[in-house]
């Protein structure tokens, strides 16, 4: 899955360097005011920072720089250009689940950028376990029950459901619970005497998919 983030996220982050590009001032001035000090807390796939602004009236603002460490040849890029100097706080989003990152935050003038200051490391945390337990009631007429316990984190929103041939790995998603408190789904799209197989994501509130629970085996009747 990490891989897969990252690889959507490459073009996107090029493309976003790429529109910059025009605008970043090269030329480096010692009299502009470094960050010395970037605090960091993080979530699964997202990093906040926090800073304290400066009174520089030449400052217009900070671009923020971001390295993966994991990734060989990896250099900083800007990432985000936050434009106003009274700005404390940024949130950097959609980042791969158990990765590290390296940071770094430069003020800027209509001209110029600051030295780089302190580099702030923040490692982004694993995703959420699915369901703590999860069945699948086998050998109803043309359905299969699906039952589980609900989450205990109250940030989840829903439980996605997945299905697959009992023999295949070519999983589709046939319905989304919504609410964390409902514990059940009944799948009538299945035709009789056949094998099934499902799996269980839980969704966070901010749209978060955690990682799936186990395969739960399943057949329906066989026809009279």
């Amino acid at each position: 899955m990490k891989k897969q983030i990252l690889t959507i996220l490459t073009p996107l982050l090029a493309a976003f360097v790429a529109g910059c590009g025009g605008n970043v001032p090269t030329q480096q001035s010692a009299s502009l005011p470094t960050i010395t000090s970037l605090k960091t807390i993080s979530d699964m796939t997202e990093v906040g920072f926090e800073w304290t602004p400066t009174n520089d009236e030449n400052v217009l603002g900070y671009y923020l720089y971001r390295s993966n460490p994991n990734q060989p040849g990896s250099q900083m890029q800007i990432v985000a250009d936050i434009k106003d100097r009274y700005a404390t706080h940024y949130v950097d989003t959609d980042l791969a689940p158990e990765t590290t990152y390296s940071y770094q935050m430069r003020s800027y003038s209509a001209n110029a950028i600051s030295a780089a200051g302190a580099t702030a490391t923040a490692t982004t945390k694993a995703l959420m376990d699915s369901v703590p337990f999860a069945q699948a009631i086998t050998g109803l007429p043309q359905r299969v029950k699906i039952i589980w316990r609900p989450h205990p984190e109250p940030v989840v929103a829903s439980y996605v459901i997945e299905r697959a041939d009992k023999n295949s790995d070519n999983w589709s998603k046939i319905a989304e619970v919504k609410g964390r408190l409902n514990a059940e789904y009944i799948d009538t799209e299945v035709k009789s005497g056949r094998s099934y197989k499902y799996r269980i994501f839980i969704r966070t509130n901010s749209g978060i998919l955690s990682k799936p629970s186990q395969i739960l085996n399943a057949s329906t009747k066989e026809l009279p």
